[in-house]
């Protein structure tokens, strides 16, 4: 049975557990999600069949992602990224966007959008414990339940002026999963007939071929403001 490995309950750069066990053959393939790029795991990146969603957001070393490098150099090392393993196993990922903020993914985009890879967006899912978060920090909580305004939120896309973009796990949109047949051409595996969904959150297009990598239940050392981990 074809099992692809994603890092959704943490963080690949931080907690390389992920190479050892694709190593054992656990994994047919890694969907590895992450906001540090650093040498070190760009080069266990390469040396695995795995497709790399580089979270660059704008927001590192802001009070929303403390612990996070700088746009800066997530930019040098997003190049040297694609350089290594390619850029058809690379996926610059834009998640999130703070709808109230109509600069800084628009800059992410502009600045990183030139090395024609795939791009994924999706927007701040505002879960109560965030906004007690962003008052306790000094900042103004988003005034909306959970998904932002449909509206809004296709103003923002729009905005992109590319049809290309992926959206990922937004009500009201032609989602696109961090698994799908596309990667699963991408990894070299086949492509089953009668392909599946998995159960995942409610509007989530992942296929069933997805399993979480990590056990943790909790914020990474990251400490992102946002993180939907209490």
């Amino acid at each position: 049975m074809t099992k692809i490995g994603i890092t959704e309950r943490g963080d690949p750069g931080l907690d390389f557990s992920w190479y050892k066990k694709y190593k054992e053959k656990k994994y047919d393939g890694l969907i590895l999600i992450t906001k540090v790029l650093s040498d070190e795991f760009i080069e266990k990146a390469a040396e695995v069949n795995c497709i790399v969603h580089a979270t660059i957001t704008g927001y590192g070393g802001s009070i929303l992602e403390p612990n996070v490098k700088t746009l800066k150099w997530s930019a040098e090392q997003f190049s040297k990224l694609v350089n290594i393993i390619g850029k058809d196993r690379v996926v610059l990922r834009i998640d999130p966007i703070i709808p109230n903020d109509s600069v800084t993914s628009f800059l992410v985009y502009h600045a990183l959008s030139k090395y024609n890879t795939r791009i994924r967006i999706s927007f701040l899912d505002n879960y109560p414990h965030i906004k007690v978060r962003f008052t306790k920090a000094g900042l103004e909580p988003l005034q909306y339940n959970f998904h932002a305004p449909l509206e809004l939120r296709k103003e923002f896309y729009k905005a992109f002026n590319n049809e290309n973009i992926e959206v990922c796990g937004e009500p009201g949109f032609d989602c696109v999963g961090c698994v799908s047949e596309r990667d699963l051409k991408i990894f070299g595996l086949e492509v089953p007939k009668n392909i599946k969904r998995g159960f995942q959150r409610m509007d989530c297009s992942c296929l069933s071929f997805k399993y979480e990598i990590f056990t943790e239940r909790k914020r990474c050392s990251n400490k992102c403001l946002y993180c939907y981990w209490k």
